[in-house]
């Protein structure tokens, strides 16, 4: 009776002991807290625009990331922060420096920003490894229609690939 207990308990440990084949992949998201209500969305894209100095375009003259995602309740989320040519590495991005949140809810056709002339916004890339990136975020979006009163975004998180255009 002992000899195939032992086996047993020896096929268990090694069947236990099995090694992973596949590495786990890094779950891509947007996520934030607004007022009790939470805005979750998968795999938003992460789209790099290089400034263009050779054209007569004024609007394309700086180096810009424009995060887009779209919630589970069919909320559309767009984070535009402004960079340099070196590339996107830790640090804060604010606001009053020409960056910004925006909410769209198609549902009722209304919008809700934070960028330099309305509310407040502030983004902390927190880990870029390779093109994936790591951040916090927090804000006061405003409705500049006045139908909805200010809300407070919270607790927001974002990781994402970014691609170039």
């Amino acid at each position: 009776m002992r000899v195939p207990l032992t086996i047993l308990c020896v096929i268990l440990v090694f069947s236990a002991c099995k090694k992973d084949s596949e590495p786990e992949v890094a779950r891509k998201f947007l996520s934030f807290d607004m007022d009790s209500m939470i805005v979750v969305a998968e795999n938003p894209n992460a789209i790099v625009s290089v400034a263009n100095l050779t054209d007569t375009d004024p609007n394309n003259d700086i180096d810009k990331l424009t995060i887009t995602a779209k919630g589970a309740e069919s909320e559309e989320v767009t984070i535009i922060l402004l960079g340099s040519a070196e590339g996107l590495a830790k640090g804060s991005f604010y606001s009053q420096d020409g960056n910004s949140l925006a909410v769209y809810y198609p549902k009722v056709a209304l919008s809700q920003i934070a960028n330099q002339n309305y509310g407040t916004f502030t983004l902390t890339i927190t880990n870029v490894k390779d093109s994936l990136i790591e951040a916090s975020f927090t804000g006061r979006l405003i409705d500049t229609t006045g139908a909805i009163p200010a809300r407070e975004a919270a607790f927001g998180y974002l990781r994402a690939i970014v691609k170039s255009n």
